[in-house]
């Protein structure tokens, strides 16, 4: 918070001629500061914006070879089998994944895993006799990226059965 003009002149009255040379150099400092600071935030701003841009280069580079591959199994799928054709986009496929998980990219195995929030997402529950709040089926696999949640897996649930009891016919 700053002092009106008016009362800032008032206060300097009160000071001593080296007084007041010393409140002007410590106010020019607090400005140089605070305008290196400014600088510093824009600097850093810039240089996070740079690095995302870099690491999105670094990755696409990492891609070309597999998107070269997809266009020249495209230009051959017409001539190929079809046992040809699968085993072309089966290989393509590893490529793919092999280079996201050098990037760090896992998939979540959770077939028999405990349900949980944090890494999972229930669409729906089905009942069994076994232990609840199991998962039994995967809808869309799950991702982590450097061991944080990229995608959480959608799965199903297990519940407990329930049992309606039987209604018992009245004697007549």
């Amino acid at each position: 918070m700053t002092l009106p003009e008016n009362k800032k002149e008032e206060q300097k009255k009160h000071f001593t001629k080296k007084e007041e040379e010393k409140l002007n150099e410590m106010e020019e400092r607090l400005k140089r500061i605070a305008a290196d600071f400014e600088n510093f935030k824009k600097r850093t701003e810039k240089e996070h914006c740079m690095l995302r841009e870099s690491a999105g280069a670094v990755m696409a580079m990492k891609l070309l070879p597999v998107v070269d591959e997809f266009g020249l199994a495209i230009t051959h799928a017409e001539n190929a089998s079809d046992r040809e054709f699968r085993d072309g986009i089966r290989i393509l496929y590893q490529k793919f994944v092999e280079v996201l998980k050098k990037e760090g990219l896992e998939e979540m195995k959770v077939i028999g895993e405990r349900f949980d929030p944090e890494k999972h997402e229930a669409v729906r529950t089905v009942e069994d006799d076994g232990e609840e709040n199991m998962i039994c089926e995967v809808v869309q696999k799950g991702y982590t990226l450097k061991g944080n949640v990229l995608r959480h897996a959608k799965v199903i649930v297990t519940v407990k059965k329930t049992t309606v009891p039987e209604k018992k016919e009245e004697a007549k």
